[in-house]
């Protein structure tokens, strides 16, 4: 998420300060120096950062697929992110530790990401008030399975971990649909492979329902959430009122990405990582799946997707969309939001969960 969003939704420079300060990651003896902060390209950094680090920005932000803003937003990135202009373009000034002047900072959901200055690893440090599970229960997803396709984790702490940098260029930033459809496969493919049938087990619906509520119970029951627009009493009601629909007593679930979305499958030449972990937790098993082919993190509404899903999941797996498998993609759907949407940082939370809640009411309701 960029900055721009991040500095309406939460106090985004004291999270950034307290987070840098606080972060249980090595750092030097502290003292300050300026940075510049480029709110629409995400990135905090000193003036002086050399240019080479800004790799992964260039390669997201100057592959605009509309030809009539490609190149401009060619020029404007390279431009923006060179050390002649950088302070011309940046938005704000800001003062920060000199531990981290050799890192490329950029903005994210629950987690600020760090690239080294030669681009020789990644740094992720969890924000200040954020859950312990998106540092977690990414540790526990990739150093417990071998994943060819995920990023190698080389240290990692209770706040932090540092892995793998891979430059490449993000799914969605690709021009050729074959080209996109042959990654998507080969995502899939991996993903089924390495990680959802390796770990699929089954669980009884009422044990499923149990897990869910307890978590949904914990996230939505902090007393620091600022502000709430949808009641914990509300969410369990919409939870239960899906469980009731299911007709089965056994339900798959295995660990998964959560996010997996062409945003986070990057490419390059013949290899390619699924990146951002953050979000990884034990589901549906097929909720990763129905997230990439299905679309729901491109914009598009709950029912499209879902009719998405139906007509092109026979592509990657032979299996039949039932109304039960509807309904778990929707339990996943509303879980995965909480999650996403209620944090102690935010000023509001819950606003696409309750977009989330009146789709699904409405679709039930057809």
């Amino acid at each position: 998420m960029r900055i721009s969003l991040l500095e309406k939704r939460e106090n985004f420079y004291k999270i950034l300060y307290d987070t840098l300060k606080s972060n249980n990651f090595p750092k030097d003896e502290f003292s300050c120096r300026r940075y510049v902060v480029n709110k629409y390209l995400n990135f905090i950094a000193t003036e002086d950062l050399d240019k080479s680090s800004f790799k992964t920005l260039i390669n997201e932000y100057s592959s605009s697929l509309n030809f009539w803003t490609k190149i401009p937003q060619y020029f404007y990135v390279r431009t923006a992110t060179s050390k002649t202009f950088r302070s011309f373009f940046s938005h704000k000034i800001i003062k920060m530790d000199t531990s981290f002047q050799n890192y490329l900072i950029l903005g994210g959901n629950h987690r600020l990401r760090l690239f080294s200055k030669d681009l020789g690893f990644s740094l992720l440090l969890l924000k200040k008030n954020e859950r312990r599970n998106y540092i977690e229960n990414d540790i526990t997803v990739r150093t417990n399975q071998f994943l060819s396709y995920a990023p190698v984790i080389y240290e990692k702490g209770q706040d932090w971990l540092k892995e793998e940098y891979f430059n490449g260029i993000p799914l969605n930033r690709l021009a050729d649909k074959k080209k996109i459809d042959y990654w998507q496969k080969k995502a899939v493919n991996s993903h089924l492979e390495q990680l959802l049938f390796l770990t699929k087990k089954i669980c009884t619906t009422k044990e499923y329902q149990l897990f869910i509520n307890s978590e949904i119970n914990t996230i939505i029951s902090s007393n620091y959430l600022q502000k709430t627009v949808l009641t914990k009493n509300k969410i369990i009601a919409i939870f239960d009122l899906l469980f009731r629909e299911l007709s089965i007593d056994n339900i798959p679930i295995s660990w998964s990405h959560g996010d997996f979305q062409m945003a986070n499958i990057l490419v390059k030449e013949n290899n390619f990582k699924v990146i951002d972990w953050e979000s990884a937790n034990k589901r549906y098993y097929l909720y990763d799946i129905y997230t990439l082919i299905g679309g729901m993190r491109s914009g598009i509404q709950l029912k499209e997707s879902i009719e998405v899903f139906r007509n092109k999941i026979s592509s990657f797996l032979d299996v039949v969309v039932t109304n039960d498998m509807i309904i778990l993609l929707f339990i996943e759907e509303l879980r995965y939001s909480v999650n996403e949407e209620y944090s102690e940082n935010f000023y509001i939370s819950g606003l696409k969960t309750k977009e989330i809640c009146v789709s699904i009411q409405d679709y039930l309701n057809e």
